[in-house]
């Protein structure tokens, strides 16, 4: 998602565009919904459900931006310098990083009155630890992806198509077998796995559905498991609580259960062997903004969810009003105001860098 620049919809995949735009505004209605989706028995049960039915269906959102990184990234005929690293890649990620870290704790800071007095040391230590802010999460992750994707690069160029098949097949099992196995056991397995783990393999994965043709056969293979990983991803939610299952939370915030691949690689697929009809619609100029504007928007956003939806700032609840249709509306809001900040920003030249 940080390896971004608006362009005529001619000189791009469009369907990556699509499939951007369609996960940036996923990652919305996630954020939107996961509160509500981990209060079973504390809210209405058609609210509860509504929300566990968004959570599930979006649940694959931000895996789909590291997929994207690797279709559009590694490339088998061409070398990825460090040079081209440390000067094109990283900035894109660190500087945003950094300086959106100070603005959401200044922001947190003098507009919460309980948030207490501000501790520098505190704040570093959080920021080397973890994130100040709780979705740039994805930018440590990136930056670890960006830091080990010129040697993934060589690996693609070397490795033959059943190799790169092993790679994926053993990440699989590492992250979404034996990771399962691991939250409902509480068992980890002893073999030394540490290569394969985290979200290498969903980088390698963009890389291979997207340079593969796969028969007709397979694809209606792979939309059928697409199908079935959303059914479960959405059912396996709302069972996990409504049936107290201990650990259900890990299981809910992981994106490494079994079904998140096969769905990731369905709605790939389906977008990207359709034919669209590129007479510049208008929501087709639409999609290539947002997506063009994403990265900007996904740093943002939380910033208008606070202002909007936090109990200490405007607090718009919408009282018994359904969330089965409150959730897209907000999610829509955020979208657009996202969006307008993102572009007056990108309006300055000294601070384009940070979105």
């Amino acid at each position: 998602m940080a390896d971004k620049s608006p362009e005529k919809p001619k000189n791009r995949f469009y369907y990556i565009d699509f499939l951007r735009a369609l996960a940036i505004f996923a990652v919305i209605i996630l954020h939107n919904s996961a509160d509500a989706a981990g209060q079973y028995g504390k809210i209405p049960e058609t609210d509860w459900l509504s929300a566990a039915f968004y959570n599930g269906l979006t649940r694959c959102c931000v895996p789909m931006f590291v997929l994207l990184s690797g279709a559009l990234l590694l490339k088998p005929d061409r070398d990825v310098t460090i040079k081209e690293l440390f000067r094109k890649r990283l900035p894109k990620l660190v500087i945003p990083l950094v300086v959106w870290s100070i603005i959401y704790e200044a922001f947190q800071f003098y507009t919460d009155k309980g948030y207490g007095t501000f501790n520098l040391l505190s704040a570093l230590k959080t920021f080397y630890q973890g994130p100040l802010v709780f979705h740039f999460w994805f930018l440590y992750m990136m930056i670890g992806i960006y830091l080990v994707y010129p040697i993934i690069n060589t690996f693609i160029r070397a490795a033959t198509k059943s190799q790169v098949q092993y790679f994926i097949a053993v990440w699989f099992i590492t992250n979404c077998v034996c990771g399962i196995i691991g939250i409902a056991t509480g068992l980890s397995i002893a073999v030394e796995l540490n290569f394969f783990t985290g979200y290498i393999g969903y980088f390698v994965l963009g890389y291979y559905l997207n340079s593969t043709t796969f028969s007709k056969n397979h694809l209606r293979l792979i939309y059928k498991l697409c199908v079935v990983a959303f059914g479960i991803s959405i059912v396996g939610i709302i069972s996990l609580q409504t049936d107290h299952i201990k650990g259900f939370n890990d299981v809910i915030e992981s994106d490494f259960t079994p079904d998140i691949p096969f769905a990731l690689a369905g709605i790939f697929l389906l977008i990207k062997n359709y034919t669209f009809n590129f007479t510049s619609t208008w929501w087709q100029r639409l999609v290539t903004e947002i997506s063009a504007e994403s990265y900007g928007i996904y740093i943002v956003h939380v910033l208008f969810l606070r202002l909007l939806f936090d109990k200490i700032y405007l607090n718009l609840a919408f009282k018994n009003q359904s969330l089965l249709w409150i959730v897209p509306v907000k999610s829509v809001a955020v979208l657009g105001l996202s969006y307008g900040l993102t572009k007056l920003i990108r309006l300055v030249p000294w601070l384009r860098m940070t979105v």
